[in-house]
């Protein structure tokens, strides 16, 4: 391959496989960003200070989808509807997220990578759509994957539009039943469903690249504006390493 691609840290969650603690990335994340013309470079998520340390290496951060982010890192207790947290997944993710944002690289959050943006950076979360949402549409289809199911609106003077290809109103695939409640002063909701669950998020500050989606658009490669906004993610990520050439 070639030296000059940009290298894309990916988070890798921890889940037990076969018994064993093990590092969990579903391949089709890596796949996007060769596609899209980056290097993946997976980072374990066991140890703060070696994810920061693994992101030196890397020109832009993606965080992938994932369990449920634990609700004392926005400050509630669980509801009985939480899945399966991971509170040292969560602590590396910001981790490395504030990392990334102390040196400028390009951001992508991904469904629950969207929520560990938010939170990060003081933001609260809808622990389960389905009962705190009033008259929710399914969030959590059980069509395949690459087929979107549900209709987004998208804010023209935004990131999002200009990286989807100048799109008002999207197509997506969903998967999720936590979702952002509260964006901080920092980030600002840009895309909404019709039940109003916020579906991403960017920041306020111009030039700067952070973007959280709700759904998935590794999995979304016939669709050009799914796969034009990973196009032009990596392609932020590329200016970035020449910058610091």
């Amino acid at each position: 391959m070639n030296g000059n691609l940009p290298v894309i840290g990916i988070t890798v969650s921890s889940t037990m496989h076969q018994d064993n603690l093990s590092s969990i990335l579903n391949t089709a994340y890596s796949k996007a960003m060769i596609q899209a013309g980056g290097l993946p470079l997976l980072i374990p998520t066991v140890d703060v200070e070696a994810a920061r340390r693994t992101l030196d290496l890397c020109d832009g951060l993606l965080l992938p989808g994932g369990d449920d982010i634990d609700p004392s890192f926005f400050g509630e207790d669980p509801i009985p509807l939480l899945g399966k947290v991971n509170p040292l997944q969560d602590e590396c993710e910001i981790g490395v997220l504030k990392a990334a944002l102390d040196k400028n690289k390009p951001i992508l959050g991904i469904c629950r990578g969207m929520g560990i943006i938010n939170i990060a950076l003081g933001g609260t979360m809808i622990q389960h759509v389905d009962i705190e949402i009033t008259n929710p549409i399914k969030h959590h289809q059980e069509a395949a994957r690459s087929m979107p199911t549900h209709s987004i609106t998208v804010e023209e003077n935004s990131l999002l539009y200009d990286l989807t290809e100048r799109k008002t109103e999207l197509k997506v695939n969903s998967f999720h039943h936590q979702a952002v409640k509260k964006a901080p002063s920092r980030l600002r909701p840009v895309a909404y469903a019709s039940d109003g669950v916020i579906e991403a998020i960017e920041s306020m500050e111009k030039g700067q690249f952070i973007l959280g989606v709700q759904w998935h658009p590794e999995e979304l490669n016939s669709f050009l504006p799914h796969t034009a906004l990973l196009d032009k993610f990596i392609n932020a990520c590329r200016s970035n390493k020449k910058r610091l050439q």
